[in-house]
């Protein structure tokens, strides 16, 4: 069987199966990964053969009172020995709770192509990455503020914040333009402050599944389909369809790419929530941009102009292309 084939007869295969079973859950940060796949993988810490800066911002539903956003910097290095290292802090807020948080990652990537050489074509050599992050966050709730706007339950009041260590670990592998990749979060069991006094919620181990192959289709140009299946200890999934066409003008150092994503959410009350989101690059030498136009396509969409995200991206060194 042709080796571009296969990956895709496993692309739809994987797809159907999620199509009957997602269901979904918002996580801050990981939102973000398809600017930059160490949001929700450790392993691609230093993946590349050089060192990024990332700065991204995430508006959702503009025109709601409250309406949640997530602040993330990041930044990840190639080291010597075939070791990586990378960590980002992020800032988020929802309604009345916040999160405020950072990680720390040490990868090690195991070159599989004979000679050990990495290439920095589109098409790249064979390689395993492992590694492993610590975590630290802080959850903090404004009962106070809770309580003026609502007028009540006083239960709430009694949110206490948390700060709390925790883990995740991640692999990571690619072959000539496919990549997979599965990582887990949360390792550490943490309880969370609810408003009753009897439940101290924990939060779920978190899984990311990540599959995708990239295709030539010209001299200087990619087609990249891909896929994101969240899932956790509390039977709450989600799933993302990637579709991603990219163009390298490697004499002028400069490259753009344009992709659609279809995100497909399923709560236990068998809520379907569906989004759209639009997305536009632009890498000037070593400098990106980015910019990302999400909808609900449910009733949410008569309450707010949509979720806006921006990246700001930059490169020690000249690459192809920013993620992975």
């Amino acid at each position: 069987m042709n080796k571009r084939i296969l990956p895709l007869i496993i692309f739809f295969v994987f797809v159907e199966i999620i199509l009957i079973t997602v269901k979904g859950q918002e996580y801050p940060v990981y939102n973000q990964y398809y600017f930059n796949y160490y949001l929700v993988n450790p392993a691609l810490a230093g993946v590349n053969d050089c060192s990024y800066f990332m700065l991204t911002h995430e508006q959702q539903w503009v025109g709601m009172q409250d309406a949640p956003y997530t602040t993330s910097f990041s930044f990840q290095t190639r080291l010597k020995n075939n070791f990586g290292v990378g960590s980002y802090i992020f800032n988020d807020k929802n309604g009345y709770s916040t999160q405020q948080g950072a990680q720390l990652t040490v990868a090690y990537h195991i070159p599989l192509t004979p000679g050990a050489h990495y290439t920095k074509s589109i098409r790249r050599d064979r390689q395993l990455s492992l590694a492993v992050s610590a975590k630290f966050f802080n959850y903090g709730f404004d009962s106070e503020l809770y309580r003026v706007v609502t007028g009540a339950d006083p239960a709430m009041q009694n949110l206490n914040s948390v700060t709390a260590f925790n883990a995740n670990v991640g692999a990571y592998y690619t072959s000539y333009g496919f990549f997979t990749g599965l990582s887990f979060t949360n390792l550490a069991r943490i309880k969370m402050p609810s408003s009753e006094a009897a439940i101290e919620p924990i939060l779920p181990l978190t899984g990311f599944y990540l599959l995708g192959n990239e295709f030539t289709v010209g001299k200087s140009e990619a087609l990249e389909p891909s896929l994101m299946y969240m899932f956790d200890t509390k039977q709450d999934m989600a799933m993302d369809l990637n579709l991603r066409y990219s163009r390298d003008i490697a004499k002028e150092k400069y490259s753009y790419w344009i992709q659609l994503t279809l995100r497909q959410n399923l709560d236990k009350g068998n809520y379907q929530a569906l989004s759209l989101k639009p997305i536009v690059g632009f890498q000037f030498n070593k400098i990106h941009l980015a910019y990302a136009y999400g909808v609900d396509l449910n009733k949410l969409v008569r309450f707010n102009y949509g979720t806006h995200e921006l990246m700001l991206g930059y490169t020690l060194c000249y690459t192809e292309k920013f993620c992975r």
